[in-house]
């Protein structure tokens, strides 16, 4: 539950840290997109490979739960 709402509240902050980013005026379009997607990549190369391992984890306990 917890992970769950830090989440949210991390995925929350990112957006509107990119609306107040995209409604900015004094930065050029081609700057604002670069950011983005540099930091959509940063945060995938981040995230994914910690939920990957989250899950294997998981799997991994369940399955020497079953197992006596």
């Amino acid at each position: 539950m917890k992970t769950r709402l830090a989440l949210g509240a991390l995925m929350t902050l990112i957006i509107l840290a990119h609306i107040g980013l995209w409604t900015s005026d004094g930065w050029p379009v081609e700057l604002k997109l670069r950011l983005t997607l540099l930091n959509a990549l940063g945060w995938a190369v981040i995230l994914l490979p910690a939920y990957g391992v989250s899950r294997w984890l998981a799997a991994r306990e369940r399955r020497e739960d079953r197992d006596p």
